[in-house]
């Protein structure tokens, strides 16, 4: 049994991998390609020339509790070939990245599972992640700002419009051009729909599983909030529909989504999950935890 890292020749068997582990997550190999490190940050155990395990990580700028930006090692792409399984390879992988992300000097990891059992093990503790819930009311119409479906032309408001929204939101990713160009239309392509004001302001919606699952204001538009709440109401089914708002729960929501929502609970998933590598366990769990973090989908790797 080997434990390396990746070539070029490697990725046939790689996306052949990702296609029986992910078979409902077809784009993995073209976000993992628009990773200019990928091959030395996927790891592989291999058994002479055939992959029975894989990991991937990526450094990537995320912002802190403290005000900071921290080098977070984010994991993704974790697949056993299922003859592989129960071997302890995956472990033996994560204990690799965890190595090579300190000499690269990443201050903690970040991973999101649905089966976080499996990483607790190697020192990834979960953290919760709230969302809100409720029933669109018979007021979830068209709002008096203009909201439309958004186009190639109005990407430069709306990154200026994510930047300053975000600028102090801990567990959110600055995002780079790259990001912009590749990750967020991976993510947020169809069926999910990017809604946006002349301003820039913006929301992106999910009709498929009924979630507003990215909403960025820009300061001193107070008033872009509810319209585009509005319009993700419209977009998810109108009155009578069940949504789930992934965003951050503050006040500015709750009086927005007051008059719009129904039936209001809130919750939490347990998906993510973090681990110490140069910072200091306080400090991370400060920032996963915080009021108002949250990390995107349209960051995930």
């Amino acid at each position: 049994m080997e434990l390396r890292t990746t070539t070029p020749a490697d990725d046939p068997a790689l996306h052949a991998l990702w296609a029986v582990a992910f078979p409902d997550a077809p784009g993995l190999p073209a976000l993992h390609a628009h990773d200019p490190g990928r091959h030395r940050h996927t790891l592989v155990a291999a058994d002479e020339d055939t992959i029975l395990a894989v990991l991937h990580w990526q450094p990537r700028p995320i912002r802190d509790a403290a005000g900071g930006v921290a080098v977070v090692g984010c994991v993704g792409s974790v697949a056993s070939a299922p003859r592989a399984r129960g071997r302890g390879l995956i472990r033996r992988l994560l204990a690799m990245a965890i190595d090579d992300m300190t000499r690269y000097g990443c201050a903690w990891s970040l991973m999101f599972s649905g089966t976080p059992g499996v990483y607790t093990g190697s020192g990834w503790e979960t953290f919760p992640s709230p969302y809100l819930r409720g029933v669109a009311g018979p007021e979830a119409a068209w709002g008096e700002l203009r909201v439309r479906p958004a186009r190639p032309a109005d990407l430069p408001r709306m990154v200026r419009t994510h930047a300053a929204a975000n600028a102090n939101r801990p567990l959110t990713t600055v995002r780079s051009p790259a990001d912009w160009a590749h990750r967020f239309p991976h993510w947020y392509a169809a069926p999910a729909r990017v809604s946006v004001t002349e301003d820039g302001d913006y929301v992106v919606v999910r009709p498929d599983t009924g979630e507003v699952v990215e909403v960025a204001c820009g300061p001193g538009r107070p008033y872009a909030l509810p319209a585009l709440l509005r319009r993700a109401l419209c977009e998810l089914g109108g009155p009578g529909t069940v949504v789930t708002l992934r965003v951050p729960i503050d006040a500015a929501l709750t009086r927005a989504i007051g008059p719009l929502l129904t039936d209001v609970s809130t919750g939490h998933t347990a998906f993510g999950l973090a681990r110490p590598i140069q910072s200091d366990r306080a400090r991370v769990r400060a920032t996963v935890t915080a009021p108002g973090a949250i990390h995107w989908l349209g960051d995930a790797f």
